[in-house]
């Protein structure tokens, strides 16, 4: 259920681009993800940093796209959710000395540091990378290319890649009670 809700919103974004236009798609992007937040709360599910900057994100550009009948507003969006990922995590870096996925993960999986921060630079330069990618679409080719990179090409290489990222985090993990054995 939790999965479904997770990508409910975009799932009818395209519906509706496919039925109506990106005004339509994007109106029902934004009831779709403030539903999603409300259900989240209802549902006593965590609501994290990333759903509250999506949610923001595309409730300003899309209220921008739909008062100045733009869809260079709700294209851009993408990119800026990809960049405050990216500042999100590196400013958790630098300003807290720790990894921002370890401080969500570390009570299930137990990485050492530099695992910790070679992961995290990893989705820095994978988010600055879709951003970037996104921007070259948005710019450079039709509205239907980039419905399709968003919802196809954004969301399978977030998958891919948080394979990857799982395969990372297996081959790094270590047992906490064999390092607690180890220190005492």
């Amino acid at each position: 259920m939790l999965l479904v809700l997770e990508y409910l919103p975009i799932i009818l974004f395209f519906i509706f681009y496919l039925l109506g236009d990106i005004f339509i798609a994007t109106g029902v992007l934004m009831i779709g993800t403030v539903m999603q937040i409300i259900v989240m709360k209802f549902m006593r599910e965590p609501v994290t940093t990333r759903h509250w900057i999506i949610m923001w994100a595309v409730l300003i550009f899309g209220s921008i796209t739909l008062f100045l009948r733009d869809e260079w507003f709700v294209k851009i969006k993408v990119t800026v959710i990809y960049v405050a990922i990216a500042l999100f995590l590196l400013i958790g870096m630098w300003w807290k000395k720790r990894s921002p996925l370890q401080s969500m993960l570390d009570s299930e999986i137990n990485l050492p540091l530099f695992a910790w921060r070679r992961l995290t630079y990893a989705w820095v330069i994978f988010s600055l990378s879709l951003a970037i990618i996104n921007v070259y679409i948005a710019e450079m080719m039709s509205l239907d290319a980039w419905v399709n990179f968003k919802v196809f090409g954004t969301l399978g290489a977030t998958l891919i890649f948080s394979v990857f990222s799982g395969a990372y985090m297996f081959k790094h993990h270590t047992d906490r009670e064999k390092d607690a054995e180890e220190i005492e």
